[in-house]
């Protein structure tokens, strides 16, 4: 059986991926762009996404930061209501919006060989800790390699 690819704009997919999510409804989706690397690669890995329990720092979440603008990035910062998220692969530049805002953490990442990887996994979480401790520059060289491959 054939699969077929069908491509929406981000505003009206993640919009009813988010009505999914708000009626308890897990959801897989396939990732784009490159915000995430190197823990999510885009249009090759993809998520499986369910409903905001408790946000903690280190989740990866799905937030709408603007009416029909989403990002899948990780929160660095949870201040009551107030969200800090940052891409992985993103050398600057964060995002602030409101807990409500968030409409969905990654629970799984898969990739395409169909190996699964726990975000939470404690080998994930120290590779995450370190990726972080990286010198800008470097990570900076790194992510411009890794994109020229992929």
């Amino acid at each position: 059986m054939e699969v077929k690819k069908i491509i929406l704009p981000n505003e009206v997919m993640l919009g009813e991926v988010s009505r999914l999510l708000a009626e308890g409804h897990p959801v897989v989706i396939m990732t784009k762009g490159v915000s995430m690397l190197p823990f999510i690669v885009g249009e090759k890995d993809s998520v499986l996404l369910e409903r905001p329990q408790d946000l903690k720092v280190g989740d990866i979440a799905l937030a709408e930061v603007h009416k029909g603008h989403y990002v899948l990035h990780r929160v660095r910062k949870v201040e009551g209501e107030n969200v800090l998220l940052m891409g992985d692969g993103n050398i600057r530049g964060t995002e602030a919006c409101k807990m409500p805002q968030i409409v969905g953490v990654v629970k799984e990442i898969q990739h395409p060989n169909g190996s699964v990887t726990d975000p939470w996994d404690k080998r994930q979480m120290r590779r995450w800790h370190r990726w972080i401790k990286i010198p800008t520059i470097v990570r900076r060289i790194y992510l411009k390699i890794k994109r020229t491959f992929l």
